[in-house]
């Protein structure tokens, strides 16, 4: 992943923290960071985080061995098998009736069950209150603080998807004229959020001289989600 070549078709269990750090929406990077300060989701978080990281790209036995990872620093191999893995490869179609599930799209993540003390799933821009979400843009120095306000304004107005969207046009400056950038769904789906980041990174990547001076990229169509097409979860 040095090489920021990657595509989310080949995410993998040593990859995922690098991923996490560029290329997440604040939903899935909260829930990232909850898992590596707790050792462990919840029900409601390993759906989420876990359906998300299948839809990105990672294979079941992937996703075995990341869990596994961090579950195994505060229990043995065989508690994570017996409480955990099942629940894993039933989500990939492997188990119970063998249906393979879909990632949550932001609808059913901002409408969903919203998150109790111990929990890192939901939405920030929904289920933060203003003082928490505003301290953690701050602290993960998201925008300045005209970027940060028009934010917490998306919140006051219950615009929680077009407060997502400015997280990602603040992080991906000018992405809409990147060429090869693919914006679709942004503001709609965490997986499209995602997808957006790291095709813009890897067309950055692919813009730049052997000196590592960027060259002019090319304008590509923008398709970053309208307010009205986010009204629906608005709540």
């Amino acid at each position: 992943f040095d090489k920021n070549s990657l595509g989310s078709e080949e995410l993998t269990a040593q990859n995922v923290d690098q991923y996490a750090e560029r290329s997440m929406p604040l939903c899935m990077s909260q829930l990232h960071s909850g898992l590596k300060s707790d050792h462990k989701l919840k029900h409601w978080g390993r759906l989420q985080y876990g359906l998300f990281l299948k839809g990105a790209g990672l294979s079941m036995e992937e996703s075995l061995l990341f869990f596994q990872r961090e579950f195994g620093k505060i229990m043995t191999a065989e508690q994570f098998n017996k409480n955990y893995s099942y629940n894993i490869r039933h989500m990939y179609g492997k188990e119970g009736k063998r249906a393979s599930y879909t990632p949550y799209n932001c609808t059913k993540i901002i409408l969903g069950n919203p998150p109790n003390a111990g929990d890192h799933h939901g939405c920030p821009y929904r289920h933060y209150d203003e003082d928490h979400l505003s301290a953690l843009l701050s602290k993960m120095k998201i925008g300045g603080p005209a970027e940060r306000a028009e934010i917490l304004n998306h919140k006051r107005s219950k615009n929680f998807q077009l407060a997502c969207v400015k997280h990602f046009e603040v992080m991906h400056p000018q992405a809409a004229s990147v060429r090869g950038v693919n914006l679709d769904g942004v503001g709609n789906h965490p997986n499209a959020w995602f997808a957006g980041s790291v095709s813009y990174h890897n067309a950055k990547n692919a813009g730049k001289d052997a000196t590592g001076s960027a060259t002019k990229l090319e304008a590509s169509s923008p398709g970053a989600v309208k307010s009205e097409e986010m009204k629906d979860a608005a709540a």
